[in-house]
């Protein structure tokens, strides 16, 4: 089997990637040592969703894009299933499995015809057009219409649920706001009782002449206010009489 550069289709939920070992000849080492001379590398199959045929293989260490100054590679591009590959362990494609259209009707004959013509996801099967999607043959417009509906219903699902978020957003603002009207609204009225309580005690002493107010602190400090205070610090010294309880 060849190895090959190619660029991958756009839409790259079309693309399956299947990393694997490949042996190939050393041409390098082969001259040096003057016959066939081979080593084993890593290669990234890429197969195409609906193409029985267009199946090509690149080195894994292959350059995939180049970001500015930096090359991606294929193992980088598709590191979920290279990480599979080096582990063991299955390689899965990307996207939604097909089983989830159980619900919409796909029969197991289906899923296995959809994996024999090399489609994987749910998001591969909906974007089939044109020769690709024929390959499914009588079951195409069947299997198009499960995909498309599975599609909608998510993308309708996804819409909810950004709208509930929202709305708890919005109900968590509005009692962060209550709490601080609430807030705001005792420390109003404890400030209004202070003032209301000052304003009492203001009103005791207002109606009496400064004389009443120094016999007053006289008879409840038994000392009478030196020298000629104003009528202001008279009232000061009555409420500071009355609040220590004097």
């Amino acid at each position: 089997m060849g190895i090959a550069m190619v660029e991958l289709d756009p839409r790259e939920s079309q693309v399956t990637p299947y990393f694997k070992y490949l042996t190939v000849e050393d041409i390098p080492a082969s001259e040096r040592e003057r016959k066939a001379v081979h080593k084993t590398i890593e290669v990234c199959e890429l197969r195409f969703a609906g193409d029985r045929q267009y199946a090509p293989v690149v080195p894994a260490d292959a350059m995939y894009r180049r970001e500015g100054t930096r090359v991606i590679t294929y193992a980088e591009r598709f590191a979920d299933q290279y990480r599979q590959f080096l582990s063991g362990a299955t390689q899965e494609a990307s996207g939604t499995a097909l089983e989830e259209l159980t619900n919409y009707g796909i029969t197991p004959a289906q899923l296995s015809l959809c994996r024999a013509v090399k489609v994987y996801s749910i998001e591969a099967l909906n974007l089939m057009e044109g020769p690709r999607l024929k390959v499914l043959g009588t079951h195409a417009n069947d299997l198009k219409e499960m995909a498309r509906r599975f599609m909608e219903d998510r993308s309708s699902g996804s819409h909810a649920q950004r709208e509930i978020e929202e709305l708890r957003l919005r109900l968590a603002a509005m009692e962060a706001n209550e709490e601080k009207q609430a807030y705001e609204t005792e420390t109003a009225k404890q400030t209004a009782e202070v003032l209301a309580e000052t304003v009492i005690e203001q009103t005791a002493f207002a109606h009496m002449t400064d004389e009443q107010i120094k016999s007053m602190i006289k008879e409840r400090t038994g000392q009478a206010p030196r020298g000629n205070p104003s009528r202001e610090t008279l009232l000061r010294m009555a409420e500071e009489i009355v609040s220590e309880g004097a």
